[in-house]
């Protein structure tokens, strides 16, 4: 790889309906309610997972940045930051880049701040997001009938009616070196199928991760959980399923007594072009004794979905689950979907069996992004 220099997570900070901190987000109890901040009695849904204690979007992000700083020992006056926002910050917040791609806003934000690091152009980045649920977003979800009319988010499950907005905020400290973890990998691709509905076959998701394996010189067997994009809608969810089952899918056979760290994620070397569609996904459904991949969740069925800041979010809910030895539960979950095949953490959190995980965002438009970690 022409990177040469090693990426280093050395400060984080979150806060969701959880609460604040990153064991916080660990507890799998969804934080959905009926939502006061505003008035939702004419909205076909009226539940979100709002923060009780949030402050302003500059107040949250101000202190976010503040913690994730302080615990990485930089100067947060001196220090670049890349943010994730619906819309640009209404103060000051120094040596800035505004990041406004929807739901891959921040882990564009953070591939970026890992180039950067990477070719040793900066020594240091804090990338930082936001969302707090407000009245004209969660309008648009509402009269697009995206959200979830039962009052949570159902990932990968049978009967799922949509998602649900959720607080999220959350930044990280990006350095050279060892730190809380290693952000191994980046990459992003572009489906180009439809303004708002994933490719049915989930080939662009597959071609991210295939790429991010390849650029953290991985077999897919390394990878031993996925923090899931998912959002509990419908098609979405369905077409995560089928990338991850092209993705992972039969795969431990082919790399048993693989050595992690070898490279791999080569898609032709893998077979990986074999299995097209949700019918792939139903052959794993089937025979999940089989299935070869990673353990997987989606953490917006506990958080719900913090729009722009989801994918700051979730790496930094991925790399707390690592470090604590345990994998969040993929909450919400009634009943097995055919389509939706892969192994999910259901009823109680799993030990976690490897260093390595992943954790994905695709946003409207069709561009997706997977990030590759590693705790230990």
């Amino acid at each position: 790889m022409s990177e040469s220099l090693p990426v280093a997570v050395t400060g984080m900070s979150i806060m969701t309906a959880l609460g604040r901190g990153p064991s916080a987000q660990l507890s799998g109890t969804p934080a959905f309610a009926e939502v006061t901040r505003f008035d939702t009695s004419n909205r076909r849904t009226h539940h979100a997972a709002i923060a009780a204690d949030a402050g302003t979007l500059e107040e949250e992000l101000d202190q976010a940045i503040a913690e994730a700083c302080a615990q990485a020992g930089v100067d947060r006056n001196t220090t670049p930051l890349l943010l994730a926002l619906h819309e640009p910050p209404t103060r000051d917040f120094g040596q800035l880049r505004t990041y406004t791609s929807a739901c891959v806003s921040a882990t564009t934000a953070l591939a970026d701040a890992a180039t950067l690091i990477r070719l040793g152009r900066l020594d240091r980045v804090v990338v930082a997001a936001a969302y707090l649920v407000e009245p004209y977003q969660y309008a648009l979800f509402d009269t697009g009938r995206a959200l979830s009319t039962d009052g949570a988010v159902r990932p990968f499950s049978l009967n799922r009616t949509g998602t649900l907005l959720g607080d999220g905020v959350a930044a990280v400290v990006l350095q050279p070196g060892e730190g809380l973890a290693q952000l191994l990998a980046c990459s992003r691709t572009g489906d180009a199928h439809h303004p708002v509905q994933p490719a049915p076959n989930g080939q662009g998701l597959t071609t991210a991760i295939q790429s991010a394996l390849h650029k953290a010189g991985l077999a897919p067997a390394d990878i031993g959980y996925v923090n899931a994009n998912a959002t509990g809608t419908t098609y979405a969810d369905a077409a995560e399923s089928a990338a991850l089952t092209r993705a992972f899918d039969g795969l431990t056979h082919r790399s048993e007594g693989s050595t992690p760290g070898a490279r791999g994620g080569d898609p032709q070397r893998d077979g990986l072009t074999h299995q097209a569609g949700p019918e792939g996904a139903v052959r794993a459904l089937a025979g999940r004794a089989g299935w070869g991949g990673p353990a997987v969740s989606s953490t917006k069925g506990v958080h719900g979905h913090a729009l722009e800041a989801s994918g700051l979010v979730e790496f930094v809910v991925t790399v707390a689950a690592l470090r604590s030895g345990k994998l969040p539960v993929n909450a919400g979950f009634l009943e097995a979907d055919p389509p939706c095949g892969v192994d999910l953490i259901l009823d109680a959190p799993r030990l976690v069996s490897s260093p390595y995980a992943m954790s994905l965002n695709s946003a409207f438009g069709g561009a997706n992004t997977a990030l590759v970690v590693r705790v230990g």
